[in-house]
């Protein structure tokens, strides 16, 4: 009289695949929320923002963000470069050929010892600034001035 022992059920592959599957949809879920939904809504905002910009100035183009102080979007037409605030509030204006990005090269290597690699416009504390990048270096220039707003090392 041999007593049979009750086998108790496993769960088969099918089962392992089933919950395999059902964790890598989580995990997309999750990443979709927390890494790639802040970069959409980031991308929301810069175009809603760069909308506002080019509905008060229809003639603007080559709009381009800056992120020092606070952010701010530059642009230019014809005649004039624009500065504006992230609520597409106009900053400030310069005449468009007060632009002297020679000058402000070579006040950066002669003064500075920094050979530019990049020249863009940007906005520095309370003004516009050029911001240039090279010999491991980032350094913003006031607009009109040409005397340093802040420089440091970049790697």
């Amino acid at each position: 009289m041999g007593l049979k022992r009750k086998r108790k059920k496993q769960h088969g592959t099918i089962t392992t695949m089933a919950l395999v599957i059902i964790l890598v949809l989580v995990l997309i879920l999750i990443w979709s929320e927390f890494i790639s939904g802040p970069n959409r809504v980031k991308e929301q905002i810069y175009t809603q923002r760069i909308e506002k910009i080019e509905k008060k100035n229809k003639d603007i183009q080559g709009i381009s963000e800056h992120i020092f102080s606070y952010t701010t979007y530059q642009g230019y037409d014809d005649t004039t470069l624009y500065w504006y605030n992230a609520k597409a509030n106009l900053i400030t204006t310069r005449d468009i050929d007060t632009l002297n990005y020679k000058k402000a090269k070579r006040i950066a290597k002669k003064s500075y010892k920094i050979k530019c690699d990049s020249i863009v416009l940007g906005y520095g504390y309370n003004n516009p600034v050029y911001e240039i990048r090279g010999s491991n270096k980032l350094i913003l220039l006031d607009y009109d001035s040409f005397e340093r707003v802040y420089e440091r090392e970049i790697k």
